[in-house]
């Protein structure tokens, strides 16, 4: 199966990483004490439009593919574990991992540049 090129989703994807990014420091720098993976979770619904429980059920084709870039970005911003990422979203950690190859690469590219 092929994976959609890395510019899939264009500029609007990348801003959305980037305004996440900004929502997760601001959160974990006021709440150091909330579970980072659980901060990610919450930001990246709010940023897409979906809820957060949406994320944490078995999602509809309208909710797959945020939530797979919010479990990606999750592993960027806390390197926390795939079990880790998997108990928040309340799925199996091979999910977690899926998720991860296919955007991860994409997100660390996105948030380098705005480093830059």
């Amino acid at each position: 199966m092929a994976w959609p090129p890395l510019h899939e989703g264009g500029a609007s994807d990348g801003a959305r990483y980037r305004k996440m990014l900004d929502e997760f420091k601001s959160i974990s720098a006021a709440r150091p004490y909330l579970n980072h993976c659980s901060i990610a979770c919450s930001v990246g619904a709010q940023v897409f439009g979906v809820t957060v429980q949406d994320l944490r059920t078995r999602p509809n084709r309208n909710v797959l593919a945020p939530r797979q870039k919010i479990m990606a970005f999750a592993k960027v911003v806390t390197g926390a574990s795939y079990h880790q990422i998997a108990r928040t979203f309340n799925i199996d950690h091979s999910a977690v991992i899926r998720a991860c190859e296919r955007y991860e690469f994409s997100i660390r590219l996105v948030l380098a540049e705005k480093a830059v």
